[in-house]
């Protein structure tokens, strides 16, 4: 049964007079099954069925197949967060370790091999710092599909024992190498 209304206004014209006892009895009662109806059957609530990353957005997708988003990450601190001594020869660093600062001791050096994003998916702007402790220079390598960039006239590796040099990612498969460089003096 619909409600009766007194007066004119989004829900139709109205009666027009005052409601009958009846009517206001009437009202009340639909309005009281209706809620009744709720409490004993509520609606199926539209839920959170997964959400999704991809870089530094997420996307919130719903039992219904709605989603919500892409949204943005905050950005990491651009510090680095752990200091790790590293005495092998090679050197893959893994996502977990985006933003630490390696100090590279292997007498002959140690060649860092620069992921590609489908095995290590750093975020973009992710900084990774190596510090050349040992003898050897520490030489960095792009992993397949990577780009590499470095200053022209430098090599991709530490210049002498003491140099730091940061790797910060800039794209989805590039990174920019700064630092104490090698100078490239072929």
């Amino acid at each position: 049964m619909p409600i009766i209304y007194r007066t004119a206004g989004a829900w139709g014209a109205g009666k027009g007079s005052n409601l009958t006892p009846t009517e206001v009895d009437e009202n009340f009662h639909d309005l009281d099954e209706r809620v009744e109806a709720l409490e004993t059957d509520p609606p199926s609530p539209i839920e959170i069925s997964n959400i999704t990353q991809a870089g530094n957005t997420i996307t919130v997708h719903m039992s219904d197949g709605s989603t919500f988003g892409p949204f943005n990450l905050p950005r990491p601190v651009q510090r680095p967060t752990e200091t790790l001594n590293v005495s092998a020869a090679t050197l893959t660093p893994a996502e977990e370790q985006a933003m630490f600062y390696f100090r590279c001791s292997h007498a002959v050096g140690c060649a860092v091999t620069i992921p590609n994003n489908s095995a290590e998916a750093f975020l973009v702007d992710t900084e990774i710092h190596f510090r050349q402790t040992g003898a050897g220079p520490i030489t960095f390598t792009a992993a397949s599909g990577v780009t590499l960039n470095k200053p022209d006239g430098f090599l991709a590796e530490t210049a002498v024992q003491g140099a730091v040099v940061t790797a910060k990612k800039v794209a989805t498969n590039e990174w920019d190498l700064f630092g104490l460089l090698a100078e490239d003096v072929t």
